[in-house]
């Protein structure tokens, strides 16, 4: 019988032990012997403890790498980004030439640290890296360096749990939500989100959320409000404002997206109150109404600004067809306090009203047969999407609206997205602002383009 290498030890130690109770009685045993063979086994004994424990750590390796400061199992690093080249088809200058944008690259790192504690992050790079060129004069970057999202989820029970002080997404509606590149099949995101809904919205907050009942859940913030009327230490008088006060947070050109308020000297004498109720209780349907209520501080007064929100997404059961419909509407009380309609720019002026909103169909064509091999994830998916954006309406008397296509615009966008799995997808599309004019070519927020890219997620 052949004896496995690793059993050698145990087997003859065992043996030696064994052996003088198969002596006869009249053979002596050595002490000296005896107590030689315990000590070989007490060794052997230290040995395969020492093998199961594994090396000794470092303690001090241990502190800076060990097991208090990471566990990879409870670590996850996320990602998402785009990349587009867009061609202006109409116009020249700054905005009118061909140009390529690395948009966007995040990092979403998130921990388990317990649980029922899920810490949750997100670190963005916009347009390639920040500016790097302060004493060289050369502008080969012009981006961003943010922190986006930062805060720990407190989960408590399914009905009611707690997301803690930090920086987070506003729950007013899907794409401010949900962001990620490969969950819309326009190249940029759709044009609702930036003068209406001013996505990526992030606010210094405080969140509870959960299930009220089953297929419905809701999220209820309270933040940091919209900034208009922003005071800056030392500044001078200027043409449009009087001095102590930077250029409007809210105006009829950029809406309400210059109005998101600066993490480091954010208002907190004006909170805002948002929530969102999510529905997803009828098969193919996904839908949410969310609101945001704040009070924006003015030039002359405050104004109380009232977001209401409703979207929905519809996958046609047993077919490829897709349709989604959003809208977003604010009410603005006492327009007149607001910074733009106390400077003596044109055209910035703004009303008691400002909405939008756009319908899309899509379609998922990817025939079964082609589902094999590399193609057995991939979806290709054409789409069309009619969008009507107004910032200026209900203007107060001797205000007049800017009528280019610039401010009120109507676009027709309509494209195609091609997944080659669900984390990776190519996107080309082609927009068309239906209220153009001269001024809206050279306008990037409004000008016609054809443009395609790529974006991942995973």
């Amino acid at each position: 019988m052949k004896l496995n290498h690793r059993l050698k030890p145990w087997f003859v130690a065992a043996a030696l032990l064994a052996a003088p109770a198969l002596l006869p009685a009249q053979v002596a045993v050595d002490p000296a012997v005896l107590e030689n063979l315990q000590k070989q086994v007490k060794t052997l004994n230290e040995e395969v403890a020492r093998l199961k424990e594994g090396a000794p750590r470092d303690p001090a390796a241990d502190e800076l790498m060990g097991r208090k400061f990471f566990n990879s199992q409870n670590l996850r690093i996320g990602f998402y980004g785009e990349s587009k080249y867009r061609m202006p088809l109409q116009g020249s200058g700054a905005t009118g030439n061909n140009r390529f944008d690395p948009h966007r690259f995040v990092l979403t790192p998130s921990y388990v640290i317990a649980d029922w504690l899920i810490f949750n992050s997100e670190i963005e790079i916009e347009h390639g890296a920040v500016d790097e060129s302060v004493n060289s004069g050369r502008n080969r970057f012009d981006g961003e360096l943010e922190i986006e999202q930062v805060y720990v989820d407190i989960l408590i029970n399914e009905h009611f749990n707690i997301r803690s002080p930090g920086l987070d997404l506003v729950p007013v509606g899907r794409i401010n939500k949900q962001h990620e590149p490969t969950l819309f099949y326009s190249t940029e995101r759709p044009e609702l989100y930036r003068e209406i809904i001013p996505s990526t919205w992030v606010e210094p907050s405080l969140s509870f959320f959960g299930k009220i009942v089953e297929n419905l859940d809701y999220q209820l913030m309270i933040s940091t409000g919209l900034e208009d009327a922003i005071p800056t230490a030392g500044s001078a008088a200027t043409s449009t404002l009087p001095a102590g006060f930077a250029g409007p947070g809210i105006d009829g050109i950029g809406g309400m997206r210059n109005g998101r308020p600066r993490y480091r000297a954010a208002s907190e004498n004006s909170l805002a109150w948002s929530g969102r109720l999510h529905y997803n209780g009828i098969r193919g349907l996904d839908t949410s109404a969310s609101f945001y209520v704040t009070k924006a501080k003015g030039l002359t007064g405050d104004s109380t600004l009232a977001l209401f929100n409703y979207e929905a997404l519809y996958r046609v059961p047993g077919t490829g067809l897709e349709l989604r419909g959003d809208v977003a509407y604010w009410n603005i009380s006492s327009p007149e306090h607001l910074v733009a309609n106390n400077n003596t720019s044109g055209g910035d002026d703004l009303g008691g009203r400002m909405y939008g909103w756009h319908v899309e169909a899509a379609y998922h064509f990817w025939p079964a047969d082609w589902k094999t091999g590399k193609g057995k994830d991939m979806d290709l998916v054409p789409f069309i999407r009619y969008t009507d954006i107004v910032t200026q309406s209900g203007l107060l008397a001797g205000s007049a609206a800017t009528n280019d296509g610039t401010r009120n615009k109507t676009f027709l966008t309509a494209g195609l997205a091609y997944f080659l799995n669900a984390n990776f997808v190519l996107k080309a599309d082609y927009r068309r602002n239906l209220s153009r004019s001269a001024a809206s070519h050279l306008d990037a927020n409004a000008q016609d383009y054809f443009q395609f890219g790529a974006g991942i997620f995973f």
